[in-house]
């Protein structure tokens, strides 16, 4: 209980305690409990009024090292989106000359594995219009005589983005044919 509290509890106990062993007519022990209340009420506004008072005077003066305290932390902020802004420009074109760099040996590999294939597709193309039999046999013949490049051609490199491959592979089987 704060302070008011007790001193507010105080003052009932002891209007009571007057009550009980009052030698005096009811009527002026009334008059004497209203004279009491009133100094009571009196005090208790003046104490109110005072606390009021020391709590707008304390915000009051504390308010300028709030101020300072939170243009203080703005500036940290600002200080700290600076910084990771500077930070993900650096990592961005880190990154990008890590592209710049795997790029070309990247699409050099793709080019490189699909004039393998082009060339083994135009093998057994000429396989398969060399032969006069064009049944399912000759033409899975000639698929298993096609081979991939071998893993490690590709396998050190890493694409970040589509590469065209210039060449279009032309068709294995023409209308006419």
């Amino acid at each position: 209980m704060g302070k008011v509290g007790s001193f507010l509890l105080g003052g009932l106990v002891g209007a009571g305690v007057a009550l009980i062993f009052a030698p005096r007519s009811g009527e002026e022990t009334r008059a004497l409990i209203a004279e009491k209340a009133d100094d009571y009420w009196g005090k208790g506004q003046t104490f109110y009024s005072q606390g009021k008072t020391y709590v707008r005077e304390t915000v009051a003066s504390a308010q300028p090292t709030l101020s300072k305290k939170s243009d203080e932390l703005r500036q940290k902020i600002d200080n700290a989106r600076a910084l990771i802004a500077e930070q993900v420009a650096k990592n961005a074109s880190a990154a990008r000359e890590v592209i710049n760099d795997k790029v070309p040996v990247a699409a050099g590999a793709i080019n490189q594995a699909a004039e393998v294939v082009r060339g083994q597709i135009g093998n057994a193309a000429d396989k398969i219009k060399g032969k006069t039999a064009t049944t399912e046999e000759s033409i899975a013949e000639a698929a298993a005589e096609i081979t991939l490049p071998e893993e490690e051609v590709v396998a050190d490199t890493e694409v970040a983005a589509p590469v065209e491959v210039p060449n279009k592979v032309e068709p294995l089987f023409s209308e006419d044919a």
